[in-house]
């Protein structure tokens, strides 16, 4: 070899050394970019979180987990699109099956279940013990109306974690879709034992006892919903037909009155309302309400109509008590 080409190879080889030095450098950077978004996003900080996130990229193209990262923030902040595109790159640099949980969960968001149940798929193909990646099919299953298959997935789901309160509450969901209220209600009982927190097993559950006829029982459980959670309107609302169906009427209106509260343009809980003073004689009360809840939504007419006939009918067939 001569004198030029050693030189050019001892060249080469310190240029690669420079290289692979400035490679290992921005890698070390960009994992404190990394850290310092990931204790960002752990507070909340989303816009901060994503800075960095968007820092350790600029510094590594060929970094998988800023990537991961940053579609996690991005999902959070409903930028779907943006999200499965960080999450498909994470998959090209390392493939990992969070990455398709996640991307999965992402497009179910966008409303792409086939695909979401495409990427559930792959991620359990990568761990067939991945108790959220079976979680997560079912809920999609239970949405495209495959409700076999989704009992399946949360049955695999709880038999990797038996102590998984909300794989109860998707089978549970998902049986009551099935028309089994009884296998749901045992479902919802044991997620209420295993997470006595949670609020979607009362709230199912009460619709679950309200199909057996057990409407003492399904007020019971949409008041210990409501306990946990008070904000919920569609609790509410359900508690005051039930009240009303129990001939609770102070109590059907209290609840109306909160659902009002906490959506204003909830047409039905006005008509309700107005059915209820209809029925007690209050009739331009009840008259406001009917306006009120035609304005908001037309289309209740004709149910509303006929619910306010059979009423002045039952007036007319038991007439009001004279006055002394």
């Amino acid at each position: 070899m001569n004198r030029f080409s050693r030189t050019s190879l001892l060249l080469a080889c310190l240029l690669l050394n420079v290289a692979v030095g400035h490679s290992q450098t921005n890698r070390r950077l960009a994992m404190d970019y990394l850290n310092r978004g990931t204790k960002e996003l752990e507070l909340g900080n989303l816009d901060t979180a994503l800075a960095n996130f968007n820092r350790a990229i600029e510094l590594d193209h060929n970094y998988a987990a800023p990537y991961f990262s940053r579609g996690l923030v991005r999902k959070r902040q409903a930028d779907y699109d943006g999200a499965i595109s960080d999450f498909t790159r994470s998959i090209e640099l390392s493939p990992m099956a969070e990455a398709y949980l996640d991307r999965g969960a992402t497009r179910k968001d966008n409303g792409d279940r086939d695909g979401a149940i495409t990427d559930y798929n792959k991620a359990i193909e990568m761990n067939p013990n991945y108790a959220d990646a079976f979680f997560n099919r079912g809920i999609a299953r239970d949405d495209k109306g495959d409700y076999q298959g989704a009992i399946n997935d949360f049955t695999r789901a709880i038999e990797l974690g038996p102590a998984n309160a909300r794989a109860f509450v998707g089978r549970g969901f998902a049986r009551m879709h099935q028309g089994d209220p009884d296998g749901a209600l045992i479902d919802y009982s044991k997620a209420i034992e295993l997470n006595p927190r949670s609020f979607l097993a009362f709230l199912n559950r009460a619709f679950a006892r309200k199909q057996k006829g057990d409407l003492e029982g399904a007020i019971t459980d949409l008041s210990k919903a409501l306990e946990i959670n008070p904000e919920d309107v569609d609790a509410w609302f359900e508690r005051g037909i039930l009240r009303g169906a129990k001939s609770d009427l102070d109590g059907a209106l209290a609840d109306y009155a909160r659902t009002i509260e906490l959506n204003p343009k909830n047409a039905k809980a006005y008509a309700n309302r107005g059915l209820i003073l209809l029925l007690r004689r209050q009739d331009a009360a009840a008259q406001k309400e009917f306006d009120t809840a035609l304005k908001i939504d037309s289309s209740l007419k004709t149910n509303l109509e006929s619910s306010i006939d059979q009423i002045i009918k039952a007036r007319q067939a038991s007439p009001a008590p004279r006055q002394p």
